[in-house]
């Protein structure tokens, strides 16, 4: 595997691993992030070995998650025996959720992504936790002595602004919480530091901003919190010696392994590709790309950058309309409410934010960017 470092981030080889329509500009990495070429490559022939018979499951597909775990570590700022592989962010955070006691309080942002709330409002329900829902922007200062988890996206996917995981690791610690960070939209975007800041879970979504498939998720779990989770899904794969038959739970491994689901197979092996092209970048030059190239859209329109890739500006046109408008301009972006999302990544150029600049000339752009 090629080291980091081996691409620069809007360079020609870089663009060039990509396949993107020529009469579209893809601005939508938020929604779903685009394969490089040969995490396509990869799918394909792990799908005509399905349909061949020609692949042995424990040879060709499985281990491709332990792979992941070694590369997607260091885009957390962690350790591969802290990592978890989850098929999903919702299945990750109610796995967190599963160590939660009774009269425990978990506070959220009153308009978290659904994927975090609600997997902890039933785990709250379920054993008598309390869920407190403060403003975004107050998550600090709302940590108390009787608040025991502090669960929030590092990265809004509803605007793009980012929060001081440092601040919020100290305010949530200082008060003998946990810190659970959903960061979906930032990690191997933005340093995510794991291990420094003593964060205790961090959830990733991969198909996003990793540009894996869907059915790809990690979890790191700090040591500590892990003897305070239950192994929900626990099965073979999460044992010592990986045997089908028998054993009891003693035979689980000692780290975050023993959470892993059974990995849908396929999915993985195209994560294992996008995360290992991922990898040859340095982080420094993927933040200072992508993340120039929104607040480059920022600045550009005379709005406040969020220090993230994501940006949406709020347009005063009704929806149906501005989703035709995005249509005919060749532009794909996502309605975000009262206006649209652009998301930006390495297959973005300059070009591309002056086009989505181009396409807002001339519209009342409301009050800000959020």
């Amino acid at each position: 595997m090629a080291a980091a470092g081996t691409l620069r981030a809007g360079s020609a080889e870089a663009l060039s691993a990509f396949t993107p329509l020529p009469e579209q500009t893809y601005l939508d990495t938020a929604s779903y992030g685009l394969p490089p070429k040969e995490t396509v490559g990869a799918l394909e022939r792990a799908l005509a070995d399905w349909a061949s018979g020609r692949a042995q499951w424990s040879r060709d597909w499985d281990p491709a998650g332990d792979d992941c775990r070694r590369l997607v570590a260091p885009l957390l700022g962690s350790r591969p025996d802290r990592i978890a592989l989850m098929p999903a962010g919702s299945s990750a955070v109610a796995l967190v959720g599963s160590g939660l006691r009774a009269n425990d309080e978990v506070v959220v942002p009153d308009d978290e992504f659904t994927s975090v709330l609600y997997p902890l409002l039933v785990a709250a329900g379920d054993r008598g936790a309390r869920v407190r829902r403060v403003p975004y922007d107050r998550l600090g200062d709302a940590v108390t002595p009787a608040t025991t988890m502090l669960a929030f996206s590092h990265v809004r996917s509803n605007g793009g602004y980012r929060q001081d995981l440092r601040a919020l690791a100290d305010a949530a610690h200082g008060a003998g919480a946990t810190i659970l960070v959903d960061a979906t939209h930032s990690a191997g975007l933005l340093p995510v530091p794991s291990l420094e800041l003593g964060l205790d879970h961090v959830v990733v979504s991969a198909y996003k901003h990793l540009l894996c498939p869907r059915g790809v998720a990690f979890l790191h779990v700090a040591e500590a919190a892990q003897e305070r989770m239950r192994p929900l899904s626990a099965s073979w794969r999460g044992a010592v010696d990986l045997r089908p038959y028998g054993g009891d739970l003693g035979d689980l491994l000692p780290d975050a392994a023993r959470f892993d689901v059974s990995l849908a197979w396929h999915p993985w092996v195209g994560a294992r590709s996008s995360l290992g092209f991922l990898s040859r970048f340095d982080p420094a030059d993927l933040e200072s790309w992508v993340g120039g190239l929104a607040t480059g859209l920022a600045k550009r329109l005379g709005v406040e950058p969020t220090g993230s890739s994501v940006l949406t500006i709020p347009v005063s046109i009704e929806p149906s309309e501005l989703g035709a408008r995005l249509e005919v301009a060749g532009i794909r972006a996502a309605l975000n409410g009262p206006g649209v999302r652009f998301s930006f990544h390495l297959y973005n150029t300059p070009e591309d934010m002056e086009r989505a600049a181009a396409f807002l000339e001339g519209m009342d752009l409301g009050t800000g960017a959020r």
